[in-house]
């Protein structure tokens, strides 16, 4: 969509990039120094630190004696299974990866998990000794370096932090320039990880493109406040629609094609072309029935927008759609599932109609609203890119595919059908003239047209005007006190590119750039120790709206009164009522649930043929688990929701796929549900059994690895290379579980599936969707099940052998169904809110929870317990805490 910046102006580009790579090289100079400084002296404390055992002592440790006792004869020379030996490990933490070996083996006999239970046991008094003797140099260790360095590293921020501090500081929200930039890496499945974020030459010249973009489009291109239209495209008029009515050598099939329909009847001229398609202006109250009606999807080949409308400028708009629904005879006795355009009559159906907005081939999703038998108007507010278009989506409808399709939702006497009459669009609509991302870059100057879309900035005193047009703009875009010696580079910036030859507007866009390039905006700097009200500010701000600090924040830091405690709770109140706070609630649970996942794969177009093409359900999926988490957050709910709740975010979409009756409509709400349904919590959403299987199977091992690591927080090696992937039987023979019992008999298999397995097992009642089930499907042989997909194919797949949900935890506990698994992982509740706890830290503060922040993290489920873990009493402690206010 856009083209590269370098390639349009390159000795520009060679310019600014010669700038930044200078600026880069500073602010990462005593970065590389102090981490060659920690190199040396970790190294120094390594060399001092004698192994656990292997150095002859006069009296054993008691930490030797509890591995001679319990853990040699599994981990020593002459056998050290999965090649550890202990008896001749040293011990230096000072050494990241020997550090990280004591932690796990602190973890594992702290669980329980070693030595296993097959040997004989330590004592409780025992195991607690070894712990905290082994803990408390792991804790110094981590201390120490905590308090040289501070737990986080200097980090960019991520491509999307990056899209919402430019989108705000320009107040520019159709902004579209996160897939302008490479995408970030990844550390404990987070985008936010400073040690994962890394800076290359691509990286800058993709920020250099991004922010020239952003700048020029947030620029105003008239010279005076445009009047706001208002503009109505009758659907009679437009070519897409009225194209669609023809049948053709390439389509004779009603189900592809338009209907002209005036109120509820056909309109027969218009269809027969025996009369005009529209009266137009000369009829105005016949032409408000005018309508043309759908029986399928927007899709290949059968797309109707409103193509003679094109946002003029990207900006902020009202849509009004008027629409209703109709119904469609059949067209004859024995093709009752082919629609007769000649007789239609009043809908009998509520739908839900998507709205996308078009550039090219490329579908944004708008909103939805919905449509009922009585013609009524929508209204949406959207943020629409030059150029893009409107399409509407009646989201329920099937999308024909050949050969021989057939309607699913085709009745005896008819079928469903959505009429649109008119698409009225009001704006660009300004809440302020000039734009503020206009009067932040150029003040209060007037511009002058140059060209189609093209201005330039009249100044009235070259310097004055440069200098301070800049400061001001580097003072609003940098989050912390500027100095003059801070904007001077950009003023220097400024004026080299006049010197080659750049106009007074052009100059500005490139000091701009700089600025929106440098390390001073594109990395969130913090220092060791307490943070400085700004830093915290930033940190609070880039939790909970992802985004930079506003006027507010930025005024308590410039006070220093940010970080007293009564001010820190109720600005984050604040920005958690901020309206932005979905930003917030969207990343965490696209990286933690892995919710942008959730359309990665495609349902089976044979084997789940009623999931394949069905958008709407994916959007409504990722919808559902955004709302209940937003939901336990607002309501302070305590987490053990997550596993179980009583009750579900749902629309008439995902009510229909969760057997749910009397729910109508496409909005989200909260639905309660009957006793001992196995519905609620995250374990049983679409969306998190979407992405836990690939289309066409389930696999109970990758959905026991999801729970065991995101609900319950217990990491999961990666399997071993050479054991291959158990592949699933589609044809029925046999089930996942009897090829895992096989996959078992393997020790080595069995040391990691005998505590991931049992949790995918109870969830194994649900197919790749999340529909529920007591059979699985299987291609072959068999008494097919009859119905039609959402593809117009008949169904081909047969219900084969039953489901078993049943299982063992490893420690034991059994249970029979996924009612039952629930039940179990909430006889702990402090986990599963020690779990959410720990994601939380790692997205806000930048860094994993390490050995050392353990204490801090009991500390903040301390401070929420009286609320039993509510989601947002542990937000408020975590912002409270050391972890928090501290690098």
């Amino acid at each position: 969509m856009h083209q590269d910046w370098n390639s349009k102006n390159k000795k520009k580009a060679s310019r600014i990039t010669a700038f930044l790579t200078l600026l880069w090289r500073r602010s990462f100079l005593s970065l590389a120094f102090g981490s060659f400084a920690l190199l040396l002296f970790s190294a120094f404390l390594g060399h001092g630190n004698p192994p656990v055992v292997a150095q002859a002592q006069a009296k054993p440790s008691p930490l030797q004696l509890f591995m001679k006792k319990n853990c040699f004869a599994c981990h020593s020379k002459t056998n050290a299974s999965g090649g550890l030996d202990l008896s001749s490990t040293a011990f230096r933490p000072a050494n990241s990866d020997n550090f990280n070996l004591w932690v796990k083996v602190h973890d594992r006999v702290s669980s329980g998990e070693m030595p296993p239970k097959s040997f004989p046991q330590p004592s409780l008094a025992s195991r607690k000794v070894f712990l905290a003797l082994l803990a408390r140099p792991l804790i110094a260790v981590s201390d120490a370096q905590v308090k040289r360095e501070g737990r986080s590293v200097l980090r960019r921020m991520n491509r999307y932090e990056y899209e919402n501090t430019v989108r705000d500081l320009l107040d520019s929200p159709w902004l579209q320039i996160k897939e302008m930039l490479p995408e970030d890496g990844l550390s404990a499945r987070f985008n936010k990880v400073g040690s994962a974020l890394d800076v290359s030459h691509v990286q800058m010249s993709r920020y250099l493109s991004a922010a020239d973009y952003a700048l020029r489009e947030a620029m105003t291109k008239q010279s005076s406040r445009p009047e706001k239209t208002t503009q109505r495209f009758y659907t009679r008029e437009q070519r897409s629609f009225v194209g669609s009515a023809k049948f053709s050598e390439f389509n004779g099939s009603p189900e592809r094609a338009t209907f002209p329909i005036l109120g509820n009847e056909a309109d027969l001229p218009a269809l027969m072309e025996t009369g005009p398609m529209t009266v137009g202006v000369s009829n105005p109250a016949k032409r408000e029935l005018e309508a043309m009606g759908v029986v399928a999807s927007a899709y290949e080949p059968l797309q109707p927008h409103f193509d003679k409308f094109r946002a003029p400028v990207s900006g902020h708009y009202k849509l009004r759609l008027k629409a209703h629904t109709f119904w469609a005879a059949p067209d004859n006795e024995k093709h009752w599932w082919r629609p007769s355009r000649k007789q239609l009559s009043a809908g009998r159906t509520q739908e839900s109609v998507s709205l996308y907005a078009q550039l090219s081939q490329q579908l944004r999703k708008l909103s939805t609203i919905d449509v009922g038998p009585q013609s009524s108007v929508g209204e949406v507010e959207v943020d629409l890119l030059k150029g893009e278009t409107v399409l509407p989506d009646a989201a329920r409808f099937f999308r024909s595919r050949p050969p021989d399709w057939h309607n699913p939702l085709a009745q005896k006497d008819g079928q469903p059908g959505v009429a649109f009459g008119w698409l009225e669009v009001e704006g660009p609509i300004y809440r302020n003239w000039p734009t503020r991302g206009q009067s932040l870059m150029f003040g209060d100057l007037p511009v002058k047209v140059v060209g189609k879309d093209r201005v330039e900035v009249v100044y009235k005193n070259l310097d004055a005007d440069a200098i301070r047009l800049i400061h001001g703009f580097v003072k609003r875009a940098i989050r912390f006190q500027v100095h003059e010696e801070d904007v001077q580079p950009f003023v220097d910036l400024f004026y080299t590119a006049r010197g080659a030859g750049a106009n007074f507007t052009d100059a500005l866009i490139t000091a701009y750039t700089g600025v929106l390039c440098s390390p001073a905006f594109v990395t969130l700097e913090e220092k060791a120790g307490p943070l400085q009200d700004h830093a915290l500010a930033s940190r609070l701000s880039y939790f909970l709206l992802n985004s930079e600090p506003d006027a507010e924040l930025r005024l308590l830091a410039d006070k220093g009164k940010l970080h007293e405690g009564a001010t820190l709770s109720a600005q984050a109140e604040r920005l958690l009522s901020d309206p932005r706070a979905h930003r917030f609630v969207d990343a965490f649970l696209d990286y933690w649930l892995d919710l942008r996942k959730t359309g990665n794969t495609s349902p089976d177009e044979i084997l789940y043929p009623d999931y394949y093409l069905d958008d709407y359900l994916v959007e409504s999926s990722i919808e559902e688990s955004r709302a209940f988490f937003a939901e336990l957050m607002h309501k302070n709910l305590p987490a053990r929701h997550l596993v179980a709740s009583d009750f579900v975010m749902v629309n008439e979409r995902l009510a229909s796929l969760y057997d749910l009756p009397g729910v109508q409509g496409s909005a989200i709400r909260r639905v309660s549900l009957p006793p001992n349904s196995v519905r609620g919590g995250l374990l049983t959403q679409a969306s998190v059994l979407k992405v836990t299987s690939n289309g066409t199977t389930t696999s109970p091992v990758l959905r026991g690895a999801w729970i065991t690591e995101r609900i319950l927080g217990r990491p999961v090696p990666p399997p071993p290379p050479s054991i291959p992937a158990v592949e699933p039987d589609i044809r029925g023979a046999t089930t996942i579980r009897e090829q895992l019992a096989k996959h078992r008999t393997d020790a080595t298999c069995n040391s990691c599936h005998a505590r991931i397995d049992p949790p995918g097992f109870a969830l194994e009642s649900f197919d790749v969707f999340g529909g529920w089930r007591d059979r699985y499907r299987a291609l072959g042989e068999g008494l097919k099940t009859v119905g039609y997909g959402k593809n117009g194919q008949a169904f081909v797949f047969h219900a084969a052998l039953p489901v078993d949900a049943s299982g063992s935890l490893q420690d034991g506990r059994a249970f029979k169904d996924v009612r039952d698994l629930k039940r179990l992982l909430l006889q702990d509740e402090r986990q599963i809110a020690r779990n959410l706890t720990r994601q939380l830290v790692t997205y806000a503060t930048g860094t994993t929870v390490r050995f050392g922040d353990r204490s801090k993290v009991e500390a903040i489920l301390d401070r929420a317990k009286p609320s039993g873990y509510g989601v947002k009493s542990l937000i408020h402690a975590l912002i409270q805490s050391e972890l928090f206010r501290n690098k």
